[in-house]
This record gives C-alpha cells, sequence and structure tokens, in this order.
C-alpha cells in the first residue's frame, strides 16, 4: 500500500513537471500541482494510518525466559514496578529446571505500552534471590543467570542461549 502511495506521488510529481515543461498555461500547472499535493497528502494519511493501525496491533509484550542458572528456578515473578503484589508464581509447582524456558506474555493498550516497566524476580533452589527492575514492555529473550554469573551488572541477559 506504502509503495502505491509514492508510486501515485511520483507519477502526479512528473506530470506537473511535464506540463509546465510543455508550457502549459497557469491554471493548468496550480492543477497539477494540487493533483501532487492531493496525492502527497493521500500518501502521508495511508502512511499514518498503518502506523496508528500497527501501533494498535501490537499491544502484546513477550518473553521468553530461559534458565542458564545451572539450577531449577523454584520461583519466578514478572509483575509491575512499584507494585506489591507479585502475582502468579511462573515457575510452577515443580520449578524451571535448569536448561528449560517459558513464554511470559503482557497486553497493555497501546498507548500505555511506553510508559510500563516490569521487574523479573527469580528465586533458585539455594535460596538466591535477584531481580531485574527496569524491564519494558518488549519482545525479547531473556537468560536468568546464577549468582556468580550475574557478578556484572544485571542477573539477566537479553540473549537466548546458545546450543
Amino acid at each position: 500500500m506504502k509503495l502505491k502511495n509514492i508510486a501515485i506521488v511520483a507519477a502526479a510529481a512528473a506530470l506537473a513537471v511535464g506540463m509546465t515543461a510543455c508550457g502549459s498555461s497557469a491554471s493548468s500547472t496550480a492543477a497539477s500541482s494540487s493533483v501532487a499535493s492531493s496525492a502527497a497528502a493521500s500518501s502521508e494519511a495511508a502512511s499514518s494510518e498503518a502506523a496508528s493501525s500497527e501501533a494498535a496491533e501490537s499491544t502484546t509484550a513477550e518473553y521468553t525466559v530461559y534458565n542458564t542458572t545451572g539450577s531449577t528456578v523454584t520461583e519466578l515473578y514478572l509483575y509491575d514496578a512499584g507494585s506489591d503484589e507479585k502475582g502468579d508464581n511462573l515457575a510452577g509447582e515443580n520449578g524451571l529446571a535448569d536448561g528449560e524456558n517459558i513464554v511470559i506474555t503482557r497486553d497493555v493498550e497501546a498507548d500505555k505500552q511506553s510508559d510500563v516497566t516490569y521487574i523479573l524476580e527469580f528465586t533458585t533452589e539455594d535460596g538466591q534471590t535477584q531481580s531485574f527492575e527496569t524491564l519494558h514492555y518488549e519482545v525479547a529473550p531473556i537468560s536468568l543467570l546464577s549468582v556468580d554469573a550475574a557478578a556484572g551488572a544485571t542477573p539477566i541477559a537479553f540473549t537466548a542461549p546458545e546450543k
């Protein structure tokens, strides 16, 4: 659709230039110019409509969380920053074994997605709890790291483990 609109604008502009070069009257040049302007406005409106349509459709955040801690994750939570309620334990009754993964999705209205910040918190079977407190609304792979591996800036990595 976008390509078609660009082609229409280009054709209208070429027509306007061609008519001007041929010595057409000012009124026909103005008419061509208004056709080009109209086509450009139509193209811009279609582009902006497509962009808002895409924004409205992309309302699901998806995090594929990989356990690369070397032990079972017994507790896993993804909750709104500032909230006291963590929600359900996403690791499940038996936990998330080392090497396993889980896909977590969240749905928020498109106009509020940029304001969302989550906390990803996890506890391993040896009782070590870690959290990442500035997770944004996005689609991302997340590898949970052991306490030793997380000695850097964060307890997670935004990558899927290599196989």
